[in-house]
């Protein structure tokens, strides 16, 4: 009986190894992991403008607002007050990265528009816009280095331009820009019909 055993093992053994020899290899599962990360860029790259995604700056991003923006308030926030979006561009040629914050929902968001951030590359304040309603346009038109800002309150078009390190964060109380429109020349950023941005949370 035991040697009955050993030879049935022998067999099967034997066959293990023919079927290799023969190509009978069972096929590697392909892992998809990869593709599907390739094929949701893919669709991020097509959906949103390149400027406003990024996970791994959101990600800072959204930290940072939790322990400097909000951090008393926190958890008084709902779903909708805890969104955001970016906007990253060179405004002043260092060829460093200033990032625009646009804040969303009623804790952020009053009748005359929403709190905008303008950020270093290091996260840092350059300017905490109030009353905000965007499309904001970012011309290519420079005043003292940085580009000048253009953005709507009231209807009425305003222009921000940088001075003592900052540029005016409340422009419904600036004076109306000498001009009805941007140029065509300006950078667009949250508008959904042409730089449509990615919505992230913190």
């Amino acid at each position: 009986m035991k040697l009955l055993k050993i030879v049935f093992i022998l067999l099967i053994l034997s066959s293990c190894k023919n079927d290799k020899k023969e190509g009978h290899d069972i096929p590697e599962v392909q892992d998809t992991t990869k593709i599907e990360t390739s094929q949701e860029t893919n669709k991020e790259a097509e959906q949103y403008i390149k400027n406003s995604y990024d996970d791994a700056l959101a990600k800072r991003i959204g930290e940072y607002i939790t322990d400097s923006i909000v951090k008393k308030d926190i958890d008084f926030l709902n779903a909708t007050d805890r969104r955001f979006q970016f906007y990253t561009t060179d405004l002043n040629g260092d060829q460093n990265k200033e990032i625009f914050v646009l804040l969303n929902g009623s804790y952020f968001c009053g009748s005359g528009g929403c709190t905008m951030l303008l950020l270093n590359s290091d996260l840092s304040v350059i300017t905490s816009f109030t009353v905000m309603t965007p499309p904001l346009f970012i011309e290519k038109r420079e005043d003292k280095d940085w580009a000048v800002l253009l953005i709507r309150s009231e209807g009425a078009l305003k222009e921000l331009i940088h001075k003592d390190g900052s540029y005016p964060s409340n422009p419904s109380i600036l004076p109306d820009a000498p001009y009805d429109a941007p140029s065509g020349h300006a950078q667009i950023a949250f508008d959904d019909n042409f730089s449509k941005a990615k919505t992230y949370t913190f």
